[in-house]
């Protein structure tokens, strides 16, 4: 059985693919720079509602593109194109490789390994058999290969046999990049995560973790950030745990400290991360904690309140994480 899950990986599905649907690998595509294109229409002062009268690109619609909740078929992006007055090279400026589904296929993986429901764990199971067709394939499928090699070390771990195989091919592989992309970090959390569960020694990925902290909070300070913030955030919280499982918790602190630093300059410090940031580091620096503690009571207050509105897989992970530390929220 899984001890911890991620927090990342639950607003990932959450925000890109609520229905836990496979996404297709069959296909190259692109994307575009949407924060600069909503940056254009509003230098260039030109309404929603024009967009909606001249396209017929509704206003929600538009929105939800912004958000990554859904794509827009070509004839709306020239139309948008026609719109804001942009040139061809304007245009193609914007366009950038698209990475999304390899992050959504890695986020399912992760999401339906960590599960303890039947349905998900034999979706889990289902993806790393599709995944299989990656194994000897070239190395334009890197990603898919090292998805199919986390896959496979949870399935060895699931049925307690336990492989190092798939632990060293996974550390070599961060250990020859000097850049971590937000499927770099994923990835590494979640075998992070494993390797804790299951007492796993992993030297090369607990020393590399501190790489891994120092890229994550550059994605915090860039300004191309917004659209992964929240996921980001629960980076942050899912590495302050694993820090903590390693017997770190100074550094769990200081990660904490420093993210929140970033979040107040660039005013994106919302109630509810600043109140799981404080209770995060008072759980690391108190030895000894009482349900009867203030700061406990304040946080079983608003967990209650917050299940009206959090998403259930966020809700339980916070749940399981203070069944964990021995203050149940009920």
């Amino acid at each position: 059985m899984m001890q911890s899950s991620l927090l990342s990986i639950c607003r990932l599905i959450n925000m890109m693919n609520p229905t836990l649907t496979e996404p297709q690998n069959s296909v190259v595509a692109v994307n575009i720079d949407r924060e600069a294109m909503e940056e254009i229409r509003k230098r260039k002062g030109v309404p929603i509602r024009t967009l909606e009268r001249r396209i017929n690109l509704s206003k929600s619609r538009y929105y939800r593109w912004l958000r990554y909740q859904t794509d827009l078929p070509l004839e709306l992006v020239m139309g948008l194109k026609k719109v804001l007055n942009m040139s061809d090279r304007e245009l193609l400026n914007l366009f950038v490789s698209s990475t999304d589904e390899q992050i959504q296929m890695l986020g399912l993986v992760i999401y339906t390994s960590m599960s303890n429901q039947e349905t998900e764990l034999k979706q889990f199971l289902n993806l790393r058999k599709s995944l299989g067709k990656f194994k000897n394939s070239s190395e334009d499928n890197n990603a898919y290969k090292l998805i199919l090699t986390y896959a496979d070390l949870v399935v060895h771990c699931r049925n307690g046999e336990p492989s190092m195989f798939e632990l060293r091919r996974i550390g070599e592989y961060f250990t020859s990049i000097d850049y971590f992309t937000l499927f770099d970090i994923l990835l590494y959390l979640a075998t992070l995560r494993i390797s804790l569960n299951y007492s796993f020694s992993n030297a090369v990925m607990e020393k590399e973790s501190i790489i891994l902290e120092n890229s994550l909070l550059k994605k915090f300070s860039s300004n191309q950030s917004n659209e992964w913030k929240d996921i980001l955030i629960g980076c942050v919280i899912d590495l302050s745990l694993c820090f903590v499982d390693m017997n770190n918790h100074e550094q769990a602190i200081k990660l904490l400290n420093k993210a929140t630093v970033i979040l107040k300059r660039q005013s994106g410090e919302n109630r509810q991360t600043k109140e799981i940031f404080q209770f995060l580091a008072y759980l690391y620096v108190t030895k000894d904690i009482s349900s009867e503690d203030t700061v406990i009571k304040k946080i079983k207050h608003n967990m209650s309140n917050s299940s009206s509105y959090l998403p259930r897989n966020e809700f339980d992970f916070f749940k399981n994480l203070s069944i964990k530390e021995k203050c149940v929220f009920e």
